[in-house]
């Protein structure tokens, strides 16, 4: 019997460890972005600070449901049921991104702003933990007007 209990603590710290592999929390200019809720995943949407389009918006639905307003260098994490999940812009040019998400994953997703008449307008696409990263030491949680 004890050496049951310390196989299935050995078993649990190794599970533990490789968590912490796949994920490793994000440093951000408003704090860390941490992992999912249980049962849940972790959409972290973000747009990167530049002046390129510094004067636009990203705003991305689900549904008609407005999920974050982006400016230059602001991010927004949203737990969400796993499943699929269509997420998008709206404006001069219309954009979509279809997500397909699993219990206690993150996922990021990039609002870039394209650039002309036809294209101009904000766009989605999936990126990565590493991307965000990169520029997370300067950007800022995006909060909607009732919780600021």
């Amino acid at each position: 019997m004890r050496w049951t209990i310390l196989f299935a603590c050995s078993l649990g710290a190794v599970s533990a460890t490789a968590i912490a592999q796949t994920y490793q929390p994000v440093l951000t200019q408003s704090g860390w972005i941490g992992y999912p809720e249980r049962g849940k995943a972790q959409v972290v949407f973000w747009r990167p600070g530049s002046i390129m389009g510094m004067a636009l918006g990203c705003t991305v639905h689900e549904g008609e449901s407005e999920v974050a307003r982006l400016g230059s260098g602001k991010h927004f994490v949203v737990n969400v049921e796993p499943g699929k999940h269509v997420y998008s812009t709206h404006g001069q040019a219309a954009d979509a991104l279809n997500l397909e998400v699993e219990a206690d994953e993150t996922y990021f997703v990039k609002c870039k702003i394209g650039t002309g008449v036809v294209t101009g307008g904000a766009q989605l696409e999936p990126s990565d933990r590493e991307s965000f990263a990169k520029r997370a030491k300067g950007s800022t949680l995006w909060r909607p007007a009732t919780s600021r």
